[in-house]
This record gives C-alpha cells, sequence and structure tokens, in this order.
C-alpha cells in the first residue's frame, strides 16, 4: 500500500508542480478566487499529463505498468484529482 502511494507520487509529482504554479499564474490574471483556481487547475492538471508522459517521457509508462498502474487507471485518476480539486474550490 505504501509502495503504491510513493509510485503514484512519483508519477504525481511531477504534474503537481506545474499544474499548480501555472493555476496560480492563470488565477492571478483572472482575479484571485478560489473558484478560478480550481477551474484553472481542471484545465491544466489534464494538460500537464498529456504533455509530460504522452509526448515528453512516453516510455515511462512501462515503469509505472510494472507496479500494476496502467495508462488508463492514471488518466483516470488525474481527471478525478481534477475534478476533485475543483469541486472542493467550489464549496469554499
Amino acid at each position: 500500500m505504501v509502495k503504491n502511494i510513493r509510485i503514484l507520487w512519483i508519477f504525481y509529482v511531477k504534474l503537481l508542480i506545474p499544474a499548480v504554479l501555472f493555476s496560480l499564474l492563470m488565477n492571478a490574471l483572472l482575479g484571485f478566487t478560489a473558484d478560478n483556481f480550481g477551474l484553472c487547475f481542471l484545465v491544466f492538471f489534464p494538460a500537464f499529463h498529456y504533455l509530460i508522459y504522452e509526448l515528453r517521457f512516453k516510455n515511462e509508462y512501462f515503469f509505472f505498468a510494472n507496479f500494476g498502474f496502467s495508462r488508463v487507471f492514471l488518466w483516470i485518476f488525474t481527471f478525478s484529482a481534477g475534478v476533485i480539486v475543483n469541486v472542493i474550490t467550489k464549496l469554499i
């Protein structure tokens, strides 16, 4: 269980840092509200997933597949995390 969380952390740390930074930057341009941040995060999180893991580091999917995480699972988890952050920021 802890190993799986570590593997997911390795995957998502490359996505979280740029997604949060770009969401904050875009949020500053749109007017800083939690609602805008959630919407920007919902857009940027999957976009960075595509740019980083589909275009730049295609072969890293094999590393995560060896631990039982399929490409489809990682995409579903990415979209789910983006939607959860968006819903939480709308409730704030």
